[in-house]
């Protein structure tokens, strides 16, 4: 009877060794393509119920200046409509530290702006680091779930004042994929979604092709197909346009 206790216990810890926490399991999940420099052009619509329907072309581009690197660039230049046409956005992600630039062609001056300003939106739908720091301090609870007929985590992050209140996402237990995020209320009502959508295979790395973020509460919608993908294709003039956006000595 002892043996078999002892056994069983051996079993069981090796079972709970091979468990990652729910923190750890988004961690790996936001940090998938880490060090992968990516590329695409996008067509975005963005919808409201007060106003008229907005289609944006854009290229985009994530830059790793180094392996491991602790730190990485978005870059955005818009193709239209006429009055967005040759703006420039550039981000930089280190840690906790978010810094946004944009250039205007009317003056082509370089300026911060804030990043939860209008004009951060697009480029903060691809970067996942306000998301952590919205919820590594919760408290989780995961169980186990399907989406699109895949095997995923279910992980609920909220607070000790309230489980209905939460961030809900499914990950894919294979490859740690973020395949939707919602957001409810106090009432447990979702107000907010984020969806990855239209998978595709780059290089053995599954890549979601279309994204849609909802604001159930506000009204608006905004749903962005990518196109020409990439990875680890980003030329030298490219490389120098992306860090001339952070270069505060000129």
């Amino acid at each position: 009877m002892f043996l078999k206790k002892i056994i069983l216990f051996l079993v069981t810890s090796l079972i709970c060794a091979n468990d990652l926490a729910p923190i750890d399991i988004i961690n790996k999940s936001i940090n998938r393509l880490n060090n992968i420099d990516i590329e695409f052009q996008s067509t975005i619509k963005q919808q409201s119920t007060t106003d008229n329907p907005i289609n944006y072309n854009l290229n985009f581009k994530t830059y790793w200046p180094s392996p491991d690197s602790l730190f990485y660039y978005n870059y955005i230049k818009f193709n239209s409509p006429v009055d967005y046409k040759d703006i420039e956005i550039w981000s930089l992600y280190s840690n906790d530290t978010i810094l946004i630039n944009k250039k205007l062609p009317i003056d082509n001056q370089i300026t911060s702006i804030l990043k939860d300003s209008e004009n951060a939106d697009i480029i903060n739908l691809f970067n996942f680091m306000q998301l952590f720091e919205e919820i590594k301090n919760k408290n989780f609870s995961i169980k186990d779930s399907k989406i699109n007929g895949k095997d995923s985590f279910y992980i609920k992050a909220f607070s000790s004042k309230s489980k209905k209140k939460s961030v809900r996402l499914y990950i894919d237990k294979n490859d740690f994929s973020i395949y939707k995020v919602e957001w409810s209320d106090k009432k447990g009502r979702i107000n907010k979604s984020l969806i990855f959508d239209n998978w595709i295979v780059i290089d053995t790395v599954n890549f979601a092709s279309k994204v849609v973020y909802e604001d159930i509460k506000n009204g608006s919608k905004i749903t962005c197909t990518l196109k020409n993908v990439n990875f680890n294709q980003i030329d030298d003039s490219s490389i120098k346009k992306i860090e001339n956006g952070f270069n505060f000595d000129k």
